[in-house]
């Protein structure tokens, strides 16, 4: 570790953040390959990969039969094929289900353990990155591919990127850098995630929620023109009938606490503590916040307050 890369144990909202480097320990990559790899994943995942450019990213998601969300996803081109990010502790499962129907497709899935997986966010990431890279990504190019070495860019909640890269190119990055920057763990980008409103879903909700639930459709993480895919049927009856009845929120709190995941989310209506939604992720902000991303029911105002079930903290909706 370079002399000039100082621990962080503290995790910081994305306008308070210090130039932070961040290790994505709880993602994983997943590279896919093959000559039916691109007709394959159209037929799997919710959005069009016909119109994924080979230098953009895109959101999206794996759902089953009836339209429930295994795993959300960020997709890119990459090597001879494409790869996607998504949370750790779902990948072996995720990967379990979308290769059941490739029997008759030549297409290989895996999770690439040899590469990792870096976040960079806060004061002046983008100087920061230009005396390394002679070309990083941007609104305009997202990914770029160099050396053996990707970058994606990200937008919100403020600029922020991610490397995918060997463990010796890793080392020899850091071996380089000459002033100082903080060293954090994946709670950080987690937290940087739920700000930007990715929905994360982890092995315990998998094949919960439909994407409308989670905001997949405000993300333009979905296509309703592209032809079937696994849930489309489902997914596009609730779409166009409007059968939705609920959406994602960030939730803020002013003390600390750690419920578990899917802990049911209640509000307070005429005195009296309703149940409301579910919880989808947690992170413990600076001293005494907590930031949550839920669902809950869209029925809720802009000045209702919340409580996770079994805890007396009070949440109020981040705005």
């Amino acid at each position: 570790m370079s002399e000039f890369i100082l621990l962080q144990n503290l995790i910081y909202p994305s306008n308070e953040l210090s130039l932070t480097m961040i290790s994505l320990e709880e993602w994983s990559i997943v590279y896919t390959f093959g000559p039916d790899v691109k007709q394959y994943l159209q037929n799997q995942l919710t959005v069009d990969i016909n119109k994924l450019p080979n230098n953009h990213h895109t959101i999206c998601a794996h759902c089953n039969f009836n339209g429930k969300v295994w795993s959300t996803m960020r997709l890119f081109h990459y090597r001879d094929g494409y790869a996607y990010i998504q949370r750790k502790n779902i990948s072996f499962l995720q990967i379990k289900e979308i290769k059941k129907y490739s029997i008759f497709s030549k297409i290989k899935f895996s999770i690439l353990e040899n590469m990792v997986l870096l976040g960079l966010s806060g004061l002046n990431v983008r100087s920061f990155l230009l005396k390394f890279f002679f070309e990083i990504p941007n609104k305009n190019c997202p990914v770029v591919h160099k050396n053996n070495i990707t970058l994606l860019w990200y937008s919100k909640p403020s600029e922020r990127f991610l490397l995918i890269l060997s463990i010796s190119d890793f080392e020899k990055f850091k071996s380089k850098i000459n002033q100082k920057i903080f060293f954090n763990h994946s709670k950080q980008w987690l937290s940087l995630e739920i700000e930007a409103g990715f929905p994360i879903i982890d092995k315990i909700c998998a094949n919960k929620f439909t994407p409308q639930m989670i905001n997949l459709d405000y993300l333009q993480a979905m296509s309703f023109d592209k032809g079937c895919y696994y849930g489309q049927e489902i997914i596009s009856r609730i779409f166009f009938k409007n059968l939705n009845k609920y959406r994602l929120f960030f939730l803020i709190s002013m003390e600390k606490i750690t419920p578990k995941i899917g802990s049911i989310i209640e509000t307070k209506i005429n005195g009296k503590w309703f149940k409301i939604g579910f919880l989808l992720s947690i992170v413990n902000i600076k001293y005494e916040e907590t930031y949550i991303q839920v669902i809950l029911h869209k029925s809720i105002g802009i000045d209702n307050i919340f409580r996770i079930h079994g805890f007396k903290n009070i949440f109020f909706k981040k705005h």
